[in-house]
């Protein structure tokens, strides 16, 4: 009876081929592998590059309008949130004003300032831009008053150019929030002056963050410039941001 099997050449021969294709599929595996987490990179760092574009697009769209206090080349934006607004209407020597939350006190407004049609940056403002401390603010009293208004009495003559729809904005002047483009790689956010890093996958050279102030022709408009990088992966974005909010 005649023994069948391999060689111990076709066994070699065996061998190598199946080697070659290994080595083949190894390759095609290896590409498939590199593919996806370079996908999966490119797409963390475009979810990371929105969402600070949505923060900074919704917190500046909500600002106080023209009190944005930086100059416009200093890489860094600074604006004042709106806490409360409301409306306001002038009675006599007195400012009398109604905010929105109702569960507001002179308590509460102890540490805040009104602001009436403001037309230039807070940190070129004094008293006759508009700026009211609360400090001395008082409950209005009436039998058409509600628990969310208030006077501030005698200041009326320290008003100038009063807002055409008698609106109000109520802001903590201590308390500006600040977007800064900082070191290399890093867009940090202050509030209460502590800084808080928003994005470190900044090319800081190739980007800008600046406010244009307002004009005959348009709102006050943050213009932002920002490339992100991530493992030889790169994606800018530029956006002109309008502050909606106007006297």
């Amino acid at each position: 009876m005649r023994m069948k099997g391999f060689t111990l050449v076709e066994l070699i021969l065996a061998m190598v081929v199946s080697s070659i294709l290994l080595l083949g599929l190894s390759n095609f595996t290896e590409v498939g592998v590199k593919g996806y987490f370079g996908t999966v990179e490119r797409n963390r760092l475009q979810t990371e590059a929105k969402f600070v574009i949505e923060k900074l697009s919704r917190e500046m769209r909500h600002a106080v309008p023209n009190l944005f206090p930086s100059a416009v080349s200093s890489g860094c934006v600074s604006f004042y949130p709106i806490i409360d607004s409301g409306f306001y209407v002038v009675s006599g020597a007195d400012i009398n004003f109604l905010v929105s939350d109702s569960d507001s006190d002179v308590q509460s407004l102890q540490n805040l300032s009104l602001v009436i049609n403001p037309t230039r940056p807070y940190q070129s403002m004094n008293k006759i831009d508009n700026v009211f401390p609360l400090t001395h603010v008082s409950q209005a009293t009436g039998a058409n008053v509600s628990g969310a208004a208030f006077t501030l009495a005698g200041q009326s003559g320290d008003l100038v150019g009063g807002s055409v729809s008698n609106r109000h904005y109520i802001f903590d002047d201590d308390n500006p929030v600040e977007y800064c483009l900082s070191g290399e790689h890093s867009l940090t956010r202050s509030s209460d002056g502590v800084p808080v890093i928003i994005s470190d996958k900044l090319n800081v050279s190739k980007s800008s963050l600046r406010y244009l102030p307002a004009s005959v022709q348009q709102n006050g408009i943050v213009d932002l410039k920002l490339t992100f990088t991530m493992n030889g992966e790169t994606t800018t974005f530029e956006q002109e941001v309008q502050v909606l909010n106007v006297p």
